[in-house]
């Protein structure tokens, strides 16, 4: 056994912190992606196939991108297809656990309500009872159970709570003002048409203005652009980077302007029942919809099932997948391949395409904590204020936690689970995944106590248990330039029987997108064969 298996032996393994007399011990564990099957597809060392089998469609990767391919080749009648998904579960990052106290997200945690075009997003949350009426219409009606219930989101700046994550509470009037500017100008984009009769920015990317007066805005950050704005005060800056870090787990001095200024302006989805761009949650997160793109095609998923060679030949596909159960190889025969799983796998996967697994290889994937802290007595948290929802530190290095089981209609709980995620957009990616492989369980829940102390003193003593979920390559991150990146663009040409359909190829990881991606795909596959 080497240093790095040991270490990997080690992560699952349970802990317990003791602490001093004063202090509670509390247990936890480490836990992560498949290491080991990642390590096995790097070195090549990989079984032959001993048997063949068919399918008309193979899907690589059972998230959200995979999963909507397959819904939707299911919609219109193709049941011949198979997805392969190299993890016990489905989700991809939008994975979730469960304890005895509540289902909690692993990743993605959350859905902003569409926006009026996104028909077939709509159509298929409506379909899942996420919409109850008028799914087609510009207004739909939202399930209340879905809708997130108030208080939604909070902010702890300068020693205080503050409704919103807008910092405000003990601002300057200077930077009052100048916060009221910078989101005034974010709604003056979002309201934005180009020159091409297309909304500035919006969802899909690509279906965003190529109006240069908008894309001219990738050439630079969004920290060079908001200086070029004139604004310089920290709890903008913080704002904008709170962001970046969000949806794209990078600081803002090294995400395009464009990407950041989407972040705020893409999104215009209205509701009859609720106000603009509120958020459609659930307990476990993003899962509850992965498992609702899976409802109806479970005999097309297999899971454990590694794809680890792809050969485009002229007549077919021949895709080898490990079961990573039995350590036996399968050849599959395929007409068409959609490639739904992180493209950093692609050059280790992909045979004789080396343009586009070089394109693969360029592409920049943020690494992500996520801990599930059980606690007990939530009440006790904040003796004058009720938990909401998103709870955000400023100027913490983590992005702060949402209630798992906010979404619970009793009014109280004898025990919460607290998710909480962290970005480490100050360090270097190679840096970061170094951190997440070599530190125990400890280390990181020592620290994630010690950030949340900086807004809850006692909360050791509420702690039974923290789980920690290290993500490698969580999510790719829109670096400056990414919009007309030719390697970029590249990955997102049609590459004969390859279809590549994952939100790297996007260049930004939210659910909208890997829906798009992969229903786009399938119609793809829809349009030749027909």
């Amino acid at each position: 056994m080497n240093r790095r298996e040991f270490l990997l032996s080690l992560a699952a393994t349970p802990f317990l912190i003791c602490c001093s007399p004063e202090k509670k011990a509390f247990s936890g564990q480490l836990l992560g992606a498949n290491f080991k099957a990642g390590h096995q597809l790097r070195s090549g060392n990989l079984p032959k196939f001993s048997q063949t089998k068919r399918t008309k469609v193979a899907i690589i990767g059972g998230g959200i991108s995979g999963l909507s391919a397959g819904w939707y080749l299911q919609k219109n009648g193709m049941a011949d297809y198979t997805i392969f998904e190299l993890e016990s579960e489905i989700g991809g990052n939008a994975r979730s656990g469960q304890n005895q106290t509540s289902v909690y997200p692993w990743g993605a945690h959350y859905l902003p309500i569409p926006n009026a075009d996104a028909h077939l997003l709509k159509q298929f949350l409506a379909e899942c009872g996420a919409i109850t009426e008028n799914a087609d219409s510009a207004k739909p009606t939202y399930n209340e159970r879905y809708l997130c219930f108030s208080p939604e989101e909070r902010l702890y700046i300068n020693g205080l709570w503050q409704d919103g994550i807008v910092p405000n509470n003990g601002l300057t009037q200077a930077e009052k003002l100048e916060m009221q500017a910078f989101e005034r100008e974010m709604q003056g984009f979002s309201l934005a048409v180009g020159s091409d009769g297309k909304p500035a920015f919006t969802i899909p990317l690509a279906d965003s203005s190529k109006d240069p007066q908008f894309t001219q805005l990738d050439k630079i950050s969004m920290a060079d652009y908001l200086h070029s704005q004139g604004w310089h005060s920290a709890p903008v800056h913080w704002y904008a980077n709170y962001a970046c870090r969000d949806d794209y787990g990078m600081h803002h001095t090294h995400i395009s302007a464009w990407a950041g200024i989407h972040y705020f302006a893409a999104r215009r989805g209205m509701a009859a029942n609720a106000e603009n761009g509120q958020e459609l949650t659930w307990p476990q997160g993003n899962a509850w919809l992965a498992a609702q793109l899976a409802a109806a095609q479970t005999q097309n998923i297999h899971n454990n099932a590694m794809a680890h060679s792809i050969n485009l030949e002229r007549h077919q596909v021949t895709i080898d997948v490990l079961n990573l159960n039995t350590q036996q190889s399968t050849r599959w025969l395929a007409d068409h391949v959609i490639y739904a799983t992180p493209l950093h796998t692609l050059p280790y996967v992909l045979r004789n395409q080396n343009d586009i697994s070089n394109a693969a290889r360029t592409l920049q994937h943020a690494p992500w904590l996520v801990a599930n802290i059980t606690i007990n007595q939530p009440e006790l948290l904040d003796s004058n204020q009720a938990l909401a929802w998103d709870n955000v530190i400023y100027d913490s290095p983590a992005l702060g936690y949402v209630v798992a089981n906010h979404q619970d209609v009793r009014r109280f709980h004898d025990k919460s689970v607290l998710t909480y995620y962290q970005s480490f957009g100050e360090l270097s990616n190679s840096q970061a995944r170094k951190l997440l492989q070599e530190k125990l369980w400890p280390f990181f829940a020592e620290n994630i106590v010690k950030d949340l102390q900086k807004a809850h003193p006692d909360i050791r003593q509420q702690i039974e248990n923290i789980d920690i979920w290290r993500w490698g390559h969580a999510m790719i991150y829109p670096q400056v330039g990414f919009l007309n990146n030719a390697q970029r663009l590249l990955l997102n040409q049609p590459q004969g029987r390859l279809h590549i359909a994952h939100t790297d190829a996007a260049g930004v990881s939210i659910f909208e997108e890997a829906f798009a991606q992969g229903t786009q795909a399938a119609q793809a596959i829809l349009n030749i064969i027909s």
